[in-house]
């Protein structure tokens, strides 16, 4: 089982980042568990109204686990209750990064 760890620290990265998921699942189908962590402005991708909330539901369905960064959620006034459902909010991005690695996400 190969496990990934997916960083997006800006908005303007999320398009890469969720055709890059969508490309490691098809290549790695159920060998492959994958979390995105999305911290700066790249938290928006997560707010009502974003072009991005269908795919990464997908994603989601898809066994996908998404995270966003405490901070920049209160850096940008987005409230954690209006996020695509089954987002997980955690303290830091960046440390939730560095705590997933540790665990043995590539």
């Amino acid at each position: 089982m190969h496990r990934a760890v997916v960083h997006v620290p800006e908005e303007a990265r999320v398009d890469r980042a969720l055709r890059n998921v969508r490309n490691l699942l098809d290549d790695f189908g159920r060998e492959v568990e994958v979390v995105m962590v999305l911290n700066g402005d790249a938290v928006g991708a997560l707010a009502p109204g974003s072009a991005h909330i269908d795919a990464m539901r997908k994603l989601q369905v898809r066994g996908v686990r998404i995270m966003a960064c405490a901070r920049s959620l209160r850096k940008h006034e987005l409230d954690p209750d209006v996020l695509v459902e089954d987002v997980v909010t955690v303290p830091g991005g960046v440390t939730e990064v560095v705590r997933l690695e540790a665990d043995g996400f590539a």
